[in-house]
């Protein structure tokens, strides 16, 4: 549930037909994120007491309204405060979904299988804002005045078909646990298994509930600990919270949403097809699909070199091409800039994009990863937020090729943070993870695999 690709394309004709300014169309883009921002924080009370899957089924109603009212956006200044409305409910869908989604997949999915559906789950985000591109170059040739209401009304069949779709699937089995309903969460398990099969040694599905209740009891033991109290009094989870949060931070400060909101813009300020608005929209299907390819790149790697050297070779990739992209836009290259804009989003799904959701699911305690990973979520929208609103002001001020310099060093920064601060922790268990970020000394960790012996963990 986003619209990245479909605001890329509808900004091009939004700014032509309602006349906005940079900062109008910053706050259309940014109020979304602040909205999920803030509708993710406070979206726990549903995930505990309406369930996961009722909470995507809320989020599904909540981003047809939007759309809806989007796509309807009339009034005092051309429908822009109408818009805006849409955009602000439209974020209360996103962050709620945000938060269910990878949470429901994770707690119906088959234990074997979570790492594999962690990184589909990327594949599926992106995989939609390139069929977006692809509905936008579609519309773009219809007249300016409803073209874009129609780019942001289609948000509604996506949303629809979800709700429909949820409510024909079962309650996440965990939640059930956590409501006391265990014969429920047996027989849904035993339902999304599809097998009634009993293995040597035991029913794997008996063996799964029995780890599902066991863990839900540890969780009431656990004395339940401030987030303050974390960053003051506990070294390791702090150490493990700056590293989780700064990937979530750096992913985004590297200038991601630049592309994915404003792409159309930014090639159009290119002069590539000679100020052609459809040519500008249908440009950005290969820059999304160069992003979904890394990802794929991804998939085959993370389990195979392992993170660290995923995570670094990407970012060596990323800050190359922000260079690239800067220097086009200095020497008024066009085919330089979106050359180095494709290299930009594949480096990026090469490691970048995956690997904040990956490491933050293994570094954390499980009786803090909740609250640990709700931070770090919340540095994500927040750093999101920051990019989004300020971009096109930035690029006023220091030029189009000024801002990408300015990407290029933030990400050189997070390389070498990261080269010295974040361990390998591919092939280990989360109780070794956890003596990683326990021990205060310098310490080189061994690969867990032959194929990985020049790749060493760094702990400071």
């Amino acid at each position: 549930m986003q619209k990245k690709g479909v605001v890329s394309g509808a900004i091009v004709f939004l700014r032509q037909d309602m006349e906005l300014s940079n900062i109008q169309i910053e706050v259309a883009v940014a109020s979304t994120i602040l909205s999920a921002a803030v509708s993710a924080w406070f979206g726990e009370y549903l995930l505990d007491h309406k369930g996961r899957k009722q909470t995507l089924v809320y989020a599904s109603i909540i981003f047809i309204a939007g759309s809806l009212l989007m796509a309807c956006a009339f009034g005092p200044d051309k429908g822009y405060g109408m818009l805006v409305v849409g955009r602000i409910i439209i974020g209360v869908a996103i962050g709620f979904a945000s938060e269910a989604g990878p949470l429901y997949i994770s707690e119906c999915a088959p234990p074997n299988l979570r790492g594999s559906l962690t990184t589909l789950f990327n594949v599926a985000v992106v995989g939609g804002q390139v069929f977006a591109s692809i509905l936008c170059g579609m519309l773009s040739t219809l007249p300016v005045h409803y073209n874009w209401r129609l780019m942001l009304a289609f948000g509604c069949v996506p949303a629809l078909a979800q709700m429909l779709g949820f409510m024909s699937l079962p309650l996440s089995p965990t939640w059930l646990v956590l409501q006391g309903r265990k014969e429920d969460a047996e027989r849904v398990l035993y339902q999304i298994r599809n097998t009634n099969d009993h293995a040597v040694g035991g029913d794997p599905i008996q063996h799964e509930l029995h780890d599902i209740v066991e863990e839900h009891e540890l969780a009431k033991q656990v004395e339940h600990v401030r987030l303050g109290d974390l960053w003051r009094n506990n070294l390791p989870i702090r150490r493990a919270m700056i590293l989780g949060c700064g990937l979530w931070a750096i992913s985004q400060l590297a200038g991601i949403n630049t592309i994915m909101y404003y792409g159309a813009s930014i090639v159009k300020k290119t002069g590539i097809g000679e100020g052609n608005l459809s040519f500008d929209i249908w440009i950005t299907v290969p820059l999304n699909m160069m992003q979904l390819l890394g990802i794929f790149v991804c998939y085959y790697m993370i389990d195979r070199a392992g993170r660290r050297p995923t995570l670094l070779t990407s970012m060596t990739m990323v800050w190359i091409s922000l260079l690239l992209i800067g220097i086009g836009f200095s020497l008024d290259a066009a085919k330089l800039t979106v050359m180095a804009m494709c290299m930009y989003l594949f480096s990026f799904g090469v490691g970048l994009s995956t690997m904040p959701y990956t490491v933050n699911a293994e570094i954390y305690p499980t009786e803090y990863r909740g609250l640990c990973v709700a931070q770090s979520t919340a540095v994500f929208w927040f750093s999101n937020f920051i990019v989004s609103l300020t971009f096109l002001t930035c690029a006023r001020y220091m030029g189009n090729d000024g801002v990408f310099y300015f990407y290029t060093a933030i990400v050189i920064i997070g390389e070498i943070y990261f080269y010295y601060n974040m361990p390998e922790t591919n092939g280990k268990s989360f109780h070794e993870v956890q003596q990683l970020f326990a021990d205060g000394r310098t310490e080189v960790l061994p690969a867990p695999d032959a194929t990985q012996t020049n790749s060493q963990g760094i702990l400071v």
